[in-house]
C-alpha cells in the first residue's frame, strides 16, 4: 500500500509549534519586564537624600545633607584612601579602590550610586548599584569603600532619609 501524508496531521503539529514559540515569547518577555521593575528599585531614591563628604579627620568621615551630618569612623587607610578621592589624589601605588576604578572603567562598567541604607547600632549598611549595559547589580559594600570608590567615579552617594533625621547631628 503506497505512503500517503496526513496533511491534517502536520497542519496541527504546526499549530502546536507556533503556540509553544509563542508561549517561549511571552514567558521571555515577562522576565524582560521583571528584570527592568527590579533595576527600577535599584535606581530608585524615594526614601534617600543626596550627602557629600564634608570632611575626613583622622579616622573620622563626616557626610551630610545641608545641615545634618553623621560621623563615623573606619580603619586609617580607608579615611586615607577617602582623602585622596576627595582630593583627586593618588599615592605613589594605587589603592584597592583606585584599582577597582581603573577596572570598571575598563569593562565600561559605571557605579550608578551609593546608597546608605542602615545602622545596627555598631555598623553602618550600603549598597553600591554597577550598571554594565542593561544589567544592573546591587552589592553590598562597607560604606567606607562605596565612599572612596564614588569619589573616584564622581558618583553620587544617597542616605536613607529616616536614617539621617535619627542619627545625624546639627552642624549648623
Amino acid at each position: 500500500m503506497p505512503y500517503k501524508y496526513n496533511y491534517a496531521k502536520k497542519s496541527g503539529d504546526s499549530s502546536a509549534r507556533r503556540m509553544k514559540i509563542f508561549l517561549i515569547a511571552l514567558a521571555a518577555f515577562a522576565i524582560l519586564v521583571l528584570a527592568g521593575f527590579a533595576a527600577l528599585r535599584y535606581f530608585s531614591t524615594d526614601g534617600f537624600v543626596e550627602v557629600n563628604v564634608l570632611q575626613v579627620s583622622g579616622d573620622s568621615i563626616i557626610i551630610g545633607n545641608n545641615c545634618t551630618a553623621i560621623v563615623a569612623t573606619t580603619s586609617p587607610e580607608r579615611a586615607q584612601s577617602i582623602q585622596q578621592g576627595i582630593d583627586g589624589a593618588m599615592g605613589e601605588r594605587p589603592n584597592t579602590h583606585d584599582t577597582f576604578a581603573q577596572v570598571m572603567k575598563a569593562f565600561n562598567i559605571t557605579l550608578e550610586a551609593v546608597k546608605f541604607n542602615g545602622y545596627d547600632g555598631k555598623y553602618y549598611y550600603s549598597d553600591i548599584i554597577l550598571r554594565s549595559g542593561p544589567k544592573v547589580l546591587a552589592l553590598d559594600a562597607m560604606p567606607s569603600d562605596a565612599i572612596a570608590l564614588a569619589l573616584r567615579t564622581n558618583s553620587t552617594i544617597y542616605i536613607n532619609s529616616t536614617l539621617l533625621a535619627q542619627i545625624g547631628k546639627k552642624i549648623c
